[in-house]
């Protein structure tokens, strides 16, 4: 009997570039690829891996199929939830548990929504809900 996969959210195995710091960290970002990504967090590999704990903020571009909306960027905040050895010597592998999303568009300049990761709900304008 296969053991049960109880996460709240379905995970893809894609790779998809991207970029994390500290919250609130003038420190330069690090890059990184996701192994797995759902709505609710992220497994990625990087060579500068962050302590078990770190608030962070990540940005990529999460395909539609896993967040239901069409958005061109995304920038995260979540929290490192383990680090353990990745699949190459250097290189490490990080699960980050989402907190919330802000959807970014290249012409308004900033956020333009929020969206919790556990209840799935989308902010527009500071008050509307989905």
């Amino acid at each position: 009997m296969q053991a049960c996969d109880r996460r709240a959210a379905p995970r893809f195995r894609i790779a998809i570039p991207l970029h994390f710091q500290l919250a609130k960290s003038s420190e330069p970002e690090c890059a990184a690829e996701t192994l797995d990504v759902s709505s609710r967090g992220v497994r990625m590999e990087t060579d500068a891996p962050p302590r078990i704990g770190a608030v962070l903020e990540v940005r990529l571009r999460m395909p539609e199929m896993i967040t239901g909306w069409r958005v061109p960027e995304w920038r995260i905040t979540g929290h490192v939830v383990h680090v353990e050895a990745g699949s190459e010597p250097g290189m490490y592998g990080v699960g980050v548990e989402f907190h919330y999303y802000e959807a970014t568009t290249p012409q308004r300049g900033g956020p333009v929504a929020k969206v919790s990761a556990t209840s799935v709900r989308l902010l527009i304008g500071g008050g509307a809900s989905r």
